[in-house]
């Protein structure tokens, strides 16, 4: 019983501090498995969340035409009932692009007791995004893009809270390299009736490079950086990771993400896909030792996509 009220006032004390000090922090967590197995280095990978990150890589020659996906995130599923769910997709001609897609956030029932330890109620914490935006194919090695996102925060009761902003992204593509430039989550500020809190923007950079690409060896590296520019939230954040790919069927993924103490925390990831007949799944999972934030934490995605012409 006493480890069922700690938990809860751990999960409380997280979703308040992280609501009230940076506000909805869940606009940077998991998109995609094959990513986040890569020490969540994919600002310059394409995916069917590409309006969630870097939107501009949904033009790249080596992407499908038209690809949908879902993502289901377990953080600690030992210890909370947090769950995030992602779904999304592109639709592209030879020059243009069109994204959108939807997350939404929950941390299921929290139960609130007084300062005398007595049972006062439960919250039931709920936040969504839903994302759209535009990819143009400015001539063979550059693309651009800009998303848009809107932004809804309830932490129960009251303390509840919207936004708009945006994203802003550049990629430059040249036979195996890949490199990445732009601003995420430009916007308004989120209010709980306790003032003005500001979104985590950052301003980011990623760079790809395709060691091999042939049928039956693909070995592909990344690496990302960003800084958060949020008020006492300040930071260097970013990733590194590696996949290898044998005969298009099964990828093989590790890397490490790192995060300043003021932004997050850091950590090892693996992971592996089964791709067949243009269908992907993907998983990750978060290495950390069992009082680590991440301990257990692991992803899982299904993704389809069709052939470009």
């Amino acid at each position: 019983m006493r480890k069922r009220y700690f938990v809860s006032i751990v999960l409380l004390t997280y979703c308040m501090t992280f609501s009230y000090g940076q506000s909805v922090p869940f606009l940077h967590y998991f998109s995609d498995a094959r990513t986040s197995a890569m020490g969540k280095a994919g600002y310059v990978t394409s995916s069917p969340f590409a309006v969630q990150h870097n939107i501009a890589t949904i033009l790249s020659d080596h992407t499908p035409a038209t690809s949908i996906g879902a993502s289901y995130l377990f953080w600690q599923p030992q210890a909370t009932n947090s769950a995030l769910i992602h779904t999304a997709g592109y639709l592209t001609t030879k020059n243009v692009g069109f994204a959108a897609g939807v997350r939404s956030h929950t941390l299921g029932a929290i139960e609130k007791f007084d300062d005398f330890g007595v049972f006062s109620g439960t919250i039931s914490p709920l936040e969504y995004v839903l994302d759209m935006g535009l990819a143009f194919k400015i001539n063979k090695n550059f693309s651009t893009g800009v998303a848009l996102h809107y932004i809804s925060s309830d932490m129960g009761g009251k303390k509840k809270g919207s936004a708009v902003a945006s994203s802003l992204s550049l990629l430059f593509k040249h036979e195996q390299l890949s490199v990445g430039l732009g601003c995420s989550y430009l916007g308004s500020k989120i209010s709980y009736g306790y003032g003005g809190y500001g979104l985590p923007t950052r301003v980011e950079a990623g760079v790809g490079y395709r060691f091999l690409d042939s049928k039956k060896h693909s070995l592909m590296g990344a690496g990302d950086v960003a800084y958060q520019t949020t008020s006492s939230y300040e930071g260097i954040i970013g990733g590194v990771g590696v996949e290898y790919t044998l005969h298009n069927l099964i990828s093989l993924r590790t890397g490490y993400h790192f995060e300043d103490e003021k932004t997050g925390v850091s950590y090892p990831t693996v992971g592996c896909g089964l791709h067949l007949f243009g269908f992907s799944v993907d998983f990750a999972y978060m290495l950390a030792q069992s009082n680590h934030p991440m301990y257990q934490t692991m992803m899982v995605s299904l993704k389809w996509g069709s052939v470009r012409k």
